[in-house]
């Protein structure tokens, strides 16, 4: 490496105050890293003074930070280091990691001043999982820009040299050359501009054999183990009515009260047997009426995220709602959290991630997490939503759920949540549009979805949707 660890450990003190010029492209950079990172296994590379490490941190599951200059980890260690996040002193090209151990690695402005990037980049490929993500944000030159050549020659000038000087062409390709996947990409402005780059290593990938859906499984909100179970306590009831009336004595009175109750007993569970089917066939996302997909559909028109944007969907279920959202802003970046409880065993992780992958959408991150205490510091949201989930949450008060939605949502942000509302749920939510505009929130309003916005009067009544309202407005 040409610019070896005496120079690195030099300038250490200085960095910080040097790479100011490129201010603005970092704060950009961290947004999209920590969307990325969200509840995963994390390393960065040449962390220098772990400003990115330090940024990210609290989005991730935990965080590894490594340099070989002893001085910048000296520097980095200074001010609060969060208890997820831990810095090391190790050399690029020989990481002290066992394989496939990350979730994902970040390697950022550093490939171009190593003398061998290839072999760094075969590095990380061993410690990263088959379906991990690299992310290797990097400065780029324009011909002919002169501030890039300038800012060049400065750093030049301090010692600082650059082994490549890859473009916005050239880089994406040296790194499909070593066998990664380029997907998303973007360019920050700067005074040296920086080409943000997320890609997996195809080989690993393809070992991994990873099967691409050829179409999302949205599951039915209306689980089928359900309706079985209904069937089943039908056909219990059925038959213990039928040993009753042919097997019992007609004469003796509590012989004829049972067989009263078992009648009751069947009968009332193929009326629920019906009306689940019924609920079954209305929410298949594919079927007919296609209800869940209209009001998925409804919802995520509501969710607009700024460039670079975050947005949170709570209690997303097999993330169709997350996976909407994220496909009308290509520009930002969607997370979906779900407790995925026992009781909807047929939603999980894996089904979210699957489904993004038959959509093709990569903007999105799916984690376990609780509506009730959401792991998120305040205000880290740009945009938050959610669909039918509050009032499934037994024993909690519905109002304060959603205010704890909204704690995390950015100032300027906004809201787009989607409920069973009635006073049986949540009792005045007049009360809370009131609390919300007394705490400063703007535009809020509650739309009633039952009145043929997203399902008829009529439909509500008899699938006990009454009371379905939308609740939207800004922080």
């Amino acid at each position: 490496m040409k610019n070896n660890e005496t120079i690195w450990n030099l300038y250490a003190p200085v960095y910080d105050k040097f790479m100011k010029m490129n201010d603005s492209a970092y704060e950009k950079l961290y947004e999209k890293i920590r969307a990325v990172c969200f509840d995963k296994n994390v390393l960065e590379i040449a962390t220098g003074t772990g400003k990115i490490a330090k940024h990210i941190s609290a989005s991730a599951k935990q965080t590894i930070a490594v340099d070989f200059a002893e001085n910048m980890l000296k520097e980095a260690q200074k001010g609060i280091i969060p208890s997820n996040l831990t810095f090391r002193q190790a050399s690029a090209d020989a990481l002290p990691f066992s394989d496939n151990s990350f979730d994902v690695v970040i390697i950022a402005n550093a490939l171009h001043v190593i003398e061998k990037p290839e072999r760094v980049l075969s590095e990380i490929a061993r410690v990263l999982k088959p379906e991990g993500i690299l992310i290797a944000p990097n400065f780029i030159h324009e011909n002919g820009n002169r501030r890039t050549a300038f800012w060049s020659k400065m750093l030049s000038v301090a010692g600082i040299t650059f082994d490549a000087h890859w473009s916005e062409e050239t880089y994406p390709e040296f790194l499909e050359e070593n066998g990664w996947s380029v997907g998303n990409t973007e360019i920050f402005d700067g005074a040296i501009p920086m080409m943000y780059v997320e890609c997996i290593h195809s080989e690993k990938f393809a070992d991994e054999k990873i099967e691409i859906p050829s179409k999302p499984e949205y599951r039915n909100w209306m689980p089928e183990k359900l309706i079985h179970q209904l069937e089943l306590g039908t056909d219990v009831f059925a038959l213990g009515m039928a040993v009753s009336m042919i097997a019992g004595d007609r004469k003796n009175k509590k012989n004829n009260l049972l067989s009263i109750g078992l009648s009751v007993g069947t009968l009332a569970m193929t009326s629920a047997t019906i009306w689940a089917k019924n609920m079954h066939k209305a929410f298949d996302y594919d079927g007919t009426r296609q209800m869940s997909r209209q009001i998925v559909e409804g919802v995520a028109k509501y969710i607009e995220l700024p460039e670079n944007g975050v947005g949170l969907d709570v209690g997303c279920g097999s993330g169709a709602l997350t996976i909407a959202c994220a496909k009308n802003n290509p520009q930002g970046r969607m997370v979906g959290i779900d407790r995925w409880g026992k009781e909807y065993d047929c939603f999980n992780l894996k089904l979210c991630e699957k489904n993004a992958l038959a959509e093709g959408v990569k903007n999105v991150t799916f984690a376990q997490g609780d509506a009730m205490h959401l792991d998120f510091p305040d205000e880290s949201f740009d945009c938050v939503t959610s669909n039918y989930v509050y009032h499934n949450i037994m024993g909690e008060d519905k109002q304060a759920l959603i205010l704890e939605t909204l704690r995390v949502l950015k100032k300027g942000g906004t809201f787009a949540i989607h409920d069973i509302m009635s006073k049986s749920h949540y009792g005045d939510i007049q009360k809370l549009i009131n609390k919300l505009e007394e705490l400063g929130f703007e535009r809020v309003e509650l739309i009633d979805t039952t009145d043929c916005k997203f399902m008829t009067p009529w439909e509500s009544k008899w699938m006990f949707l009454s009371g379905s309202s939308l609740l939207i407005g800004k922080k």
